[in-house]
């Protein structure tokens, strides 16, 4: 199911707080507007909301020392 499209709309999910705004209203629509095909869809659909949002703060804490530095 892995593909790069998948991949890349996974990121973008973890860094882009606009996008997952966008896909927590309507994670299949979202995903399927990224691309993403029917099998993806309806995988990220059943994503764990609560660790999105620890991942998310996690990586956005990462870059922000990233960027201090």
């Amino acid at each position: 199911m892995n593909s790069p499209r998948f991949e890349t709309f996974l990121a973008r999910l973890y860094t882009d707080a606009a996008l997952r705004e966008r896909f927590l209203a309507d994670p299949r629509g979202e995903a399927l507007r990224a691309g993403l095909d029917e099998t993806q869809a309806a995988a990220l659909a059943k994503i764990d909301i609560a660790g999105l949002g620890f991942a998310a703060r996690s990586f956005g804490r990462k870059r922000g020392r990233k960027e201090q530095t």
